[in-house]
């Protein structure tokens, strides 16, 4: 690299210096129907007012009538043939020997004369035109570009091919910015050595390319075949300097818009062969963009009005700008930068750059074909670009821009389909089927490395997606079934399923908790309640009251099913309703009660509460009745101090089986009292069970009336 930079920049010192050390006048000139117009004058020149017609130049060696050819910028299509463009060297030869000597006398269109004596100093770097630097930075950026791609990929045939191109851009560029910025003249020799440095350079460019796309991005051929391609550009470059062809135009022009074409073509070739490998097609595909916008933009505005005769060389020094693009998006390609960000936005480009393209071949060839007037042959080009390109830009663009846009509502209920498949293996394939119809990879295989977000690798060859919801991560590999690379929007979409797919299991769990929530809640009301009222029922002796029983256990049910809540009582309310419940269900079991209550007021207690301690109640007397074979139970109801305190105790043979069992009663009335932030005791005194639970009512659903 530190060579590249040694040799670019003794390039543009040398070609700097060149153009320095010319004799100035002062004057900035351009071409009329009889001599040349002064557009600028300073230095030895600054009497001469702007406007002012000079016919003939004169001084040591005669007197020089100026023609519009002798400020012809770029001879190559200007000249037409080698006769013409001798006749034009040996007249640049003339007045630069006039320049070189000394004084000069300038011969004014209204009869005057002006005498100028050049600067010996040379041209000052200040009256260079900006169009002389354009042309040396683009020679020394496209030299740097491709030795950098060169250091970093120097065993790569492209890059070596992209290195040439670089070298003949530093050579035809900075050689063009001497004699194409010229003020008037230069020597002829000087001149004829640059020119022929400019179209050695630019017929080398033109080789380079043609001989990089048979090896980039796959090689089309043997080795040898890019170096015929160089050497056959060579020989034609040396066939016109001994003279074998007659039109300077067709021997500058031809073989290169020949290269041009066959730059295209071999791009079409690689097309089909890199159809199911994305990550040449990708390269390629920065190759054709950078070629189409940068040479062939040249080509359409500089070199092929020059076939017909159009001198487009004031454009030319600018128009090198172009070659920039094309030097950046091969030097990304080969360097395979960001390969799979290219997405579906090159196509756009491209095809805006046909119709552009196509605009202007149309317009051209009517004004030179049929011999129209420009405006006649615009709006023709116009009309036709409306009814046949844009319809057919339309059509090709829907056809060929890959794969079409996903919305995330055309996958939600595949989505969903994944989320409620109920077992894991068939779920699993849904999701796999599901990336494979969103993206169309060629595999979709299961990731074993750890993946925690989606992310794409090896230049969009594959892309990872996370597991989800105990779903295996999954491996992507070439999108589009090969066509192309995983790009960062599908990365945002694959992210997009993720997240959908994980709230679809969350809202699942959601929804299966709440299921089994209300299973719970149902089983427990029918255990507690139901099965107390149910209870008291097959003990009740009276056929009335056990029918009542009956009628009030389905009335229960009916209100368990619909989760009807219980309406809110005051703590007297349901403590007298609870001790007159239990005592009949007792009594009818043979049991006799002991109720003692203290404390309990008007408080109203919320309706959760009250179905809550009904039912541990219900159930705590449903244990007793089943459990304990005692004679006597004993309830005491304790309200003060912010709780309620509850103790049912039996004289029993200490329900053993009571004590240690874990069945739903006990279940049932850990878990209602855990909702209420309570707590529950069991203990086996000498004789029977106690059960002691504790519930706050001071802060949580009771208030004072």
């Amino acid at each position: 690299m530190g060579a590249a930079v040694a040799i670019g920049l003794a390039v543009v010192g040398m070609v700097t210096m060149i153009a320095h050390r010319q004799p100035w006048l002062g004057l900035s000139l351009k071409p009329s129907a009889d001599g040349a117009l002064v557009a600028a004058s300073a230095g030895p020149a600054a009497g001469i007012g702007r406007g002012a017609e000079i016919e003939a130049v004169s001084g040591k060696g005669g007197t020089v009538r100026l023609r519009a050819l002798d400020l012809v910028a770029e001879p190559d299509g200007a000249m037409g043939d080698y006769g013409t463009y001798r006749e034009f060297i040996e007249r640049q030869d003339r007045l630069a020997a006039m320049l070189a000597a000394g004084e000069v006398r300038l011969a004014m269109a209204d009869g005057g004369t002006e005498t100028l004596v050049p600067d010996p100093r040379g041209r000052p770097f200040s009256s260079f035109p900006p169009d002389f630097w354009v042309q040396l930075a683009v020679g020394l950026a496209a030299w740097l570009v491709s030795a950098t791609v060169f250091a970093f990929r120097p065993r790569d045939a492209g890059a070596r091919y992209l290195l040439l191109s670089g070298a003949a851009t530093l050579l035809f560029s900075p050689a063009a910015a001497i004699y194409s910025t010229r003020e008037l003249a230069l020597d002829g020799s000087l001149f004829r050595w640059a020119n022929d440095l400019n179209f050695l350079g630019g017929s080398l460019f033109a080789a380079s390319f043609v001989a990089l796309l048979l090896h980039y991005p796959r090689r089309l051929g043997p080795a040898w075949v890019g170096i015929a391609v160089v050497a056959l550009f060579v020989g034609w470059f040396a066939a016109q300097q001994v003279g074998l062809f007659d039109s300077m135009t067709f021997a500058r022009r031809f073989l290169v818009m020949i290269g041009l074409g066959a730059t295209f073509a071999l791009a079409g070739v690689h097309w089909f062969r890199t159809r199911r490998k994305p990550v040449e097609r990708a390269a390629l595909q920065w190759f054709l963009l950078s070629w189409m916008l940068g040479t062939s933009l040249f080509g359409l505005f500089i070199l092929l009005p020059q076939l017909f005769g159009i001198d487009t060389s004031p454009l030319q020094g600018y128009a090198f700008l172009l070659f920039l693009l094309v030097y950046g998006g091969l030097a990304f390609g080969i360097l395979r930068y960001r390969l799979f960000e290219l997405g579906v936005w090159w196509r756009r480009v491209a095809l805006w750059t046909l119709s552009v393209l196509l605009l202007v071949l149309l317009d051209v060839m009517f004004l030179l074909g049929l011999e129209m007037s420009p405006g006649i042959s615009l709006s023709l080009t116009l009309v036709i670009c409306g009814v046949v390109w844009l319809p057919l830009r339309t059509w090709a663009w829907n056809r060929f821009r890959g794969t079409r846009d996903a919305h995330p509502a055309e996958w939600f209920g595949r989505v969903m389909d994944v989320a409620l498949t109920p077992s894991a293996e068939p779920r699993s394939e849904r999701w796999r089927d599901l990336l494979g119809a969103v993206f169309s990879p060629l595999g979709v295989e299961a990731e074993t490395t750890e993946c925690r977000e989606v992310a794409i690798g090896d230049d969009g060859l594959f892309m990872t997606v996370p597991g989800v919801a105990g779903l295996p991560a999954r491996r992507l590999e070439y999108a589009a079934g090969g066509r192309r690379l995983f790009s960062p929007k599908d990365a945002a979409l694959a992210g997009e399923l993720v997240k959908a797919l994980d709230h679809a299991f969350e809202s699942r769990s959601a929804y299966e908790a709440g299921v089994t929530e209300e299973r719970s809640r149902i089983a427990r009301d029918i255990h507690d309640n139901i099965g107390a009222q149910l209870l008291a029922a097959l003990h009740s002796a009276d056929a009335d009251r056990k029918d009542a029983k009956i009628r009030e256990s389905l009335e229960d049910l009916r209100s368990v099913i619909n989760d009807s809540p219980a309406e809110a009582l005051t703590l007297d309310e349901v403590f007298a309703e609870l001790r007159v419940e239990s005592a009949e269900r007792l009594a009818a079991a043979g049991i006799d009660l002991d109720w003692e209550s203290e404390g309990c007021d008007r408080t109203v207690l919320d309706a959760s509460i009250v179905h809550a301690l009904r039912s541990i109640l219900r159930e705590a007397v449903s244990n007793v009745i089943r459990h304990s074979r005692a004679r006597r139970a004993s309830v005491e109801v304790l309200c003060g101090d912010g709780s309620l305190q509850v103790r049912i105790e039996d004289d029993g043979d200490g329900c053993r089986d009571f004590v240690g069992a874990q069945g739903n009663g006990l279940a049932n009335m850990r878990a209602r009292l855990v909702r209420l932030g309570g707590s529950m005791e069991i203990s086996r005194p000498d004789r029977g069970t106690c059960l002691s639970i504790q519930v706050p009512i001071s802060h949580d659903g009771a208030r004072k009336p």
